[in-house]
């Protein structure tokens, strides 16, 4: 009786040992790249506007004429109203959004369906990584100015027979940046 209990007992905690050790080959590597896709239009008329000095009133007009202490560019053929603007990289269109460059931000980790975080990964430099075991999961950024910076939940499918890593690509973008439109 003791040996069969001495078997039981052993068998017990080899089970208990090899089991984690058994799943971790399981695990997939998740590669994840965090991308700054703020859109920052630069607007400027199409010629630069005359010099003024002295206060403007409210018709947009100054009441003292001033010398001009530098030469200027005429744009004599330019139409009034006529802005040239050009896009920022990271705005939709462009191909390569430039990688967050921030620091202080996690990317959370949840099973799709769930509710309760599974871990918080720090993303340095631009990139984070974790090993999950086979299934769909919800990466979720968290960047640390949360009044301007946001991003979207991604979903990623960790399949069994996935071979190398499993790359991510989360997208943020700071609504902070000043736009064209605000005045």
């Amino acid at each position: 009786m003791k040996a069969s209990g001495m078997a039981v007992l052993v068998g017990l905690i080899a089970v208990l040992v090899t089991g984690p050790a058994a799943a971790a080959p399981n695990k997939k590597l998740v590669e994840g790249t965090v991308y700054d896709t703020t859109c920052a239009t630069t607007c400027l008329p199409e010629c630069p506007p005359p010099p003024h000095c002295g206060p403007i009133t409210a018709e947009g007009k100054t009441g003292i004429v001033c010398p001009m202490a530098e030469r200027m560019i005429a744009c004599p053929l330019s139409r009034a109203g006529v802005v040239v603007c050009v896009r920022a990289e990271g705005c939709p269109g462009t191909t390569n959004p430039p990688v967050w460059s921030g620091e202080g931000g996690v990317v959370t980790v949840r099973k799709r369906g769930s509710t309760r975080s599974m871990a918080k990964l720090p993303i340095t430099e631009g990139h984070f990584s974790t090993r999950l075991a086979p299934g769909e999961y919800v990466l979720r950024p968290y960047l640390p100015e949360p009044r301007c910076w946001s991003g979207e939940s991604v979903r990623i499918t960790v399949a069994a027979k996935a071979k190398g890593p499993i790359p991510a690509a989360v997208d943020v973008s700071d609504s902070c940046v000043a736009h064209p439109d605000a005045n």
